[in-house]
């Protein structure tokens, strides 16, 4: 699969600490709270001894818990799901936030994400009924498109930037007033410096020219993306109880990723632009380490 400059790391099993995730859990967090009030409440009639006892029981179950509920399947793939989620969210943020910055307010890709996500919700909300064949993890996938679809918007909108920030005429103009210097008597370091000067102008021109082509594919995927999002609902609406429904949103989802327009999608600024966001992030990462 191509590289996505606007996705942050996968996360991995390896990498994370499952029983620290279980004793920062909201369900531990609630059991020592919880044990907190009762003992409160019993050791006002009956002394910090007995007050002592739930907060006891509550360390000896979460002992008993720590054995068996880290390796759990179950609990593993929850913490998985949180993770990804996680990194879903930051990274549509972060989307969102160059996009608006970028976009017009009024651009109909807003409307599009917007009834992406409206279909989303309504898939969502059928995957929560054990009845269909549609599971969670399909909806994750297809949350990962939407995203998807931010990121090959915001590769787009770079790349028609840079289209329009490179004045084709001027450096023309360039090229061939380098091209009189070069036919005059000139010393091996001068002609040096002006070949340099030439292959990269014509360095530019080439890479411009190109642009146009890399952004027309983007645009088309970001069509074909919201049309096969479109099949998809309109699938699993109509027939939410097929088996095979989980298989052919799959073959679908697949079908939206476009690898070969993704990989031109991974420009130099763009990839520059989320390299910066994930070193601020790490910076802060290291900040808040230090601190604590």
């Amino acid at each position: 699969m191509a590289d996505r400059p606007w996705e942050a790391e996968e996360p991995d099993e390896a990498s994370v600490n499952f029983l620290r995730e279980m004793v920062v859990s909201a369900p531990s967090g609630y059991g020592l709270l919880a044990a907190l009030f009762t003992g409160a409440v019993l050791s006002f009639p009956l002394g910090l001894g007995v007050g002592a006892l739930p907060l006891l029981g509550y360390a000896a179950a979460e002992s008993i818990a720590a054995l068996f509920v880290p390796s759990s399947p179950v609990f593993r793939e929850w913490i998985m799901r949180k993770k990804r989620r996680e990194r879903r969210d930051a990274t549509r943020e972060h989307l969102i936030e160059q996009l608006q910055a970028r976009a017009d307010p009024s651009a109909p890709q807003w409307r599009t994400w917007d009834r992406m996500r409206e279909r989303l919700a309504s898939l969502d909300a059928l995957a929560a009924h054990r009845e269909t064949g549609l599971t969670h993890r399909d909806v994750e996938r297809l949350e990962e498109a939407t995203v998807d679809y931010l990121g090959l918007w915001l590769a787009w909108l770079v790349m028609a930037e840079r289209y329009r920030n490179t004045d084709e005429k001027k450096l023309s103009s360039k090229l061939k007033r380098i091209g009189r210097e070069l036919d005059k008597d000139l010393g091996a370091v001068e002609r040096k410096r002006l070949q340099k000067a030439k292959a990269d102008l014509e360095g530019i021109l080439e890479r411009r020219a190109s642009l146009w082509a890399r952004a027309t594919s983007l645009e088309a995927a970001m069509l074909a993306m919201a049309d096969t999002f479109e099949e998809v609902y309109q699938r699993v609406v109509a027939n939410p109880n097929s088996r095979t429904v989980s298989g052919e949103l799959t073959e679908a989802v697949e079908r939206m990723r476009v690898e070969e327009a993704l990989d031109l999608a991974v420009d130099e600024e763009l990839d520059d632009l989320f390299r910066r966001r994930n070193a601020a992030r790490a910076s802060q990462r290291a900040s808040q380490g230090v601190a604590s």
